[in-house]
């Protein structure tokens, strides 16, 4: 199991990277919401997390699918958020990439993953996942999942 860590631009992403060969989360994911999957062409994201606080989604688990592997075109999937500060508000893309490797592997999950903001007033009003082909990067993305803790 391989650690990735990567802080940029007041974005904090940390993954820890499971070889699963099923498109069913289990463990820790059951206890997490369910957010829309995405499917484009050859590749499918499922994922869960819990959000935490205004800034910050966590334990997320992210499984990327790839039906066809030994293509080349590895699936490849990223973090997005809709930040808020003040009044302004842009789409972030988080730096840490995960991707099915060629091969024989269908799917690889990762766990524990958390996606914070944490810049002085940002508010991490949405999230979403970014999946594309390496090769043929087409972007495609899941529906974007509100923040329930910014309502009301």
């Amino acid at each position: 199991m391989g650690i990735k860590r990567t802080a940029s631009k007041g974005i904090a992403v940390v993954a820890a990277a499971i070889s699963v060969s099923t498109t069913v989360l289990t463990g820790s994911a059951l206890a997490a919401t369910q957010f829309p999957s995405g499917t484009a062409g050859d590749i499918r994201v499922d994922w869960s997390g819990v959000w935490a606080n205004a800034n910050r989604l966590e334990d997320i688990t992210l499984q990327l699918c790839d039906a066809t592997p030994g293509d080349k075109d590895q699936a490849t999937a990223q973090l997005q958020g809709y930040v808020t500060m003040g009044g302004d508000a842009s789409i972030r893309t988080a730096p840490s990439i995960f991707r099915v490797p060629v091969g024989d592997e269908a799917c690889m999950a990762w766990r524990d993953v958390f996606l914070t903001y944490f810049q002085q007033d940002e508010r991490l009003a949405y999230a979403r996942v970014d999946f594309f082909g390496s090769r043929t990067k087409e972007h495609r993305q899941t529906k974007w999942v509100p923040n329930p803790r910014l309502r009301g």
